[in-house]
């Protein structure tokens, strides 16, 4: 900590997150908490999961399995990245069209 002026102040380094706007964070934490208590939104979030969320992870892991069974991540790391690697470039290059 530093003093200027008299008073003490926290240098650029020493200021935690959130240190600057603790009644935004405060807020955006109520926010939170009240849409997590409403039981119309837990409602729409299960059916956002059951629709959009489960069937994509359905599909990662068994694309990770299909390519787990190509390329061994524990007897090759190395080629295994670099396989998920090119597996991810296809799938973002069909979706782009």
């Amino acid at each position: 900590m530093r003093r200027e002026g008299g008073s003490t102040t926290l240098g650029y380094r020493e200021r935690r997150l959130g240190d600057e706007m603790p009644l935004l964070r405060n807020i955006m934490f109520q926010a939170a908490r009240r849409l997590a208590q409403d039981p119309r939104m837990r409602q729409k979030a299960g059916e956002v999961y059951q629709d959009s969320v489960a069937p994509r992870l359905s599909a990662a892991r068994d694309e990770l399995r299909d390519l787990s069974s190509e390329v061994s991540p524990t007897k090759d790391p190395k080629g295994f990245a670099r396989a998920l690697g090119r597996r991810i470039a296809e799938i973002n290059k069909s979706q782009d069209r």
